[in-house]
């Protein structure tokens, strides 16, 4: 087995592996999750039964399956008091596009969230997980659990 590179010495230290370097180096920009994303995990944990695929675990958001914003609802969105998503799928990862824009892969957390009527899908490539209409409070920090199927 060949020997692991190593960084170049200095007058004090002795060699370090590249591989222990690196692993520090990624440690280190490792932030912890806030308080929304901790819910949306735990939530996770207990999983999703509503039939739609998809559960409001707080925030005060409700949710339509299979309905679509008109018009005047985005017209009447507004970020002036936006709020927050985090978004998990309980047993797997997906897509997520709000508004028809992707804005991550799930687990998402801190997404400026429009209040107001809001389209929301979720993906897991080409099978739709979740889809619908998304009524969000001003200012609501909301968290949910998508059930991965």
């Amino acid at each position: 087995m060949p020997a692991l590179p190593t960084l170049p010495r200095t007058s004090v230290s002795r060699p370090l592996p590249w591989a222990l370097a690196l692993g520090l180096g990624l440690g280190l920009a490792v932030a912890s999750p806030g308080p929304a994303a901790t819910a949306a995990v735990l939530a996770a944990g207990m999983g999703c039964s509503d039939s739609s695929g998809l559960c409001v675990d707080s925030g005060g958001a409700s949710f339509t399956a299979d309905k679509k914003s008109t018009s005047k609802d985005r017209k009447k969105r507004s970020t002036k008091n936006a709020g927050t998503l985090s978004l998990s799928i309980d047993g797997g990862r997906g897509s997520v596009f709000l508004n028809g824009r992707y804005v991550g892969t799930a687990p998402v957390s801190g997404v400026e969230l429009p209040s107001g009527k809001n389209d929301l899908q979720v993906r897991d490539g080409a099978d739709v997980l979740a889809t619908g209409l998304l009524d969000v409070p001003k200012g609501a920090a909301v968290s949910i659990t998508v059930n991965g199927g």
